[in-house]
């Protein structure tokens, strides 16, 4: 379900934030998407992106846009690891990248 009001004369602004669930694959290529269609595609913070950002506390994928009134929209998809919090929000490529785990105690890169 979806509300529309009209704000009247006065000089209200109302912003609002509406979310998109798709596929991955989708939020992943949505950035091209939009760039193509003359939409700005925005980060969490509303900076121009090239790329998808997580949100690693959920996790999922998400790229952000304004609408011709102003409105934020989003598109998000959940992804399958595990939410991992202490990253905040990142870019894609940051999210995929081979990240390094902590050696086990007593180990070391050099011991074969």
């Amino acid at each position: 379900m979806l509300g529309l009001w009209a704000m009247g004369d006065a000089p209200q602004r109302l912003s609002l934030h509406i979310a998109f669930r798709t596929s991955v694959e989708g939020v992943l290529h949505s950035p091209n998407v939009l760039r193509t269609l003359g939409i700005m595609p925005l980060d969490f913070v509303g900076q121009p992106t090239h790329q998808a950002v997580v949100l690693a506390w959920m996790p999922a994928v998400s790229v952000y846009f304004r609408d011709p009134d102003g409105h934020l929209l989003e598109y998000i998809a959940m992804l399958s690891q595990d939410p991992q919090p202490d990253l905040g929000v990142i870019p894609w490529s940051d999210w995929v990248a081979p990240r390094s785990k902590p050696a086990a105690p007593g180990t070391s890169d050099n011991v074969r």
